[in-house]
Formats: C-alpha cells, structure tokens, sequence
C-alpha cells in the first residue's frame, strides 16, 4: 500500500506567508552563524544532515608537498584563470598524468 506523502508546516503556508519566510532567509549569511555545539550535531546527524563540506568521492586526504615556488605561483596563475582553486588543479593535473600513464 502506497504512503500519502504528508504536507510539511512550510506547503501549508499561504503564498505571502512562504514569501516572508523566504525573504527572512534571504537575509541571513553563512558569516553571520554560529558553529554548532554538540547537542545540535547529534540532532543533524539524527536527522540525516551532514555537517561541514559535502563529500566528493570518496573524500579528500588533505597531505603536504613541497613545490617550488616559482612552479607554485605559475599554477596560482593557472587557477585564477581559469575559475578554479589550486587543489583542484593540482587534482585535475594529477588525474591527467595517471591517465597518459596508464
């Protein structure tokens, strides 16, 4: 037997009351938030939320290498050029020699 999906609080609203919270919501800013405490991490994990960065693959290992400087600054270039950030052409670049190396 199929379940009847139930109306949430916010689709019972009527049109002008959804766009106030909507305007609300426009107002507030991830700078303007606190970090949440222990009890409210466990009440996010309950519910199914994650907390922090979302997950790409399997995940990131954060690790140090050494680069020289001079090669550093060029993929700075390189990145700020092309709209992306440097551990994500450093990780692009890599994916692109393992492939030719394969």
């Amino acid at each position: 037997m199929k379940q009847q999906k139930r109306k949430s609080r916010f689709d019972a609203l009527t049109d002008a009351q959804k766009e106030a919270v909507y305007q609300r919501c426009e107002k507030v800013h991830a700078e303007d938030g606190i970090q949440l405490n222990e009890k409210d991490r466990r009440l996010h994990r309950k519910a199914g939320l994650s907390v922090g960065r979302p997950r790409i693959g399997q995940g990131a290992k954060r690790i140090n290498v050494s680069v020289e400087r001079v090669l550093l600054k060029t993929a700075d270039a390189v990145a700020k050029k092309r709209g992306m950030t440097r551990a994500r052409l450093i990780g692009e670049s890599l994916r692109a020699y393992l492939k030719g190396a394969a």
